[in-house]
Parts: C-alpha cells; structure tokens; sequence
C-alpha cells in the first residue's frame, strides 16, 4: 500500500513539475517580443512621406528597433535630441535600389520622428 502511495506521489510531483516548467517557458517567450510596432509604424509613414518607399522593402513590420545616443551624424528635425537617448528604425533595402533607405531617428517617449541619417 505504501509503495502504491509512493508511486502516485511520484507521479503527480512530475506533472505538476512539467506543468510549472511549461507555464515558464510560455510566459518568458512572451516577454522576449518588443513593443515597438508603434514606433515602425511612425517611422515608415515618414518613409512615406519623404518619398523613399521605393527603397525600402514593404515589410515594414520587421524593421530592427535599437536604442543608441543621437550624436552630430544625425540630420535633426528637433536639435535639443543631440547627445540623448533615441531608438533608430532600420527598414532592409530593397536589391535592386542604389541610395539605401535612411536610419530614422525617434523619441521613445513620444513616439515621434526627430531625425534621420541618410543612407549612402
């Protein structure tokens, strides 16, 4: 009788040890993904707006989203961002295009376009 209530308790110490590792894994998967669909998306309707559509590929939504400190090398809309945190939006290039899409710059607290650096 002992070893029966041994074994059961074997075997709902592992179930509820996979369940618990299971549960993890699908909460720190879902932590892994940015929020920053908003920022590609301002930075592709300035794309837009600038007419350089033509150079950047239309899947707009795995443009790569980093943080970095805005320096001199930047074209500025606003020149107070100069020395301070930004995210940089880089779309992938469409083969066939000479003059590559531009890095745009952009606040991460407002979610708006501050600059730019052209592509060569």
């Amino acid at each position: 009788m002992k070893l029966k209530f041994l074994y059961l308790t074997l075997a709902v110490f592992s179930i509820w040890v996979i369940i618990g590792c299971s549960n993890k894994q699908v909460i720190e998967n879902t932590n892994d993904t940015d929020n920053y669909g908003d920022v590609r998306a301002v930075a592709w309707e300035f794309i837009n707006e600038k007419g350089w559509y033509d150079r950047a590929k239309e899947d707009w939504q795995s443009a790569k989203v980093k943080k970095t400190i805005a320096d001199n090398s930047y074209e500025f809309l606003d020149k107070t961002y100069d020395g301070k945190e930004v995210l940089t939006v880089s779309f992938e290039d469409k083969d066939t295009v000479v003059f590559g899409t531009p890095l745009i710059l952009v606040d991460p607290n407002t979610n708006e376009v501050i600059g730019y650096i052209p592509s060569e």
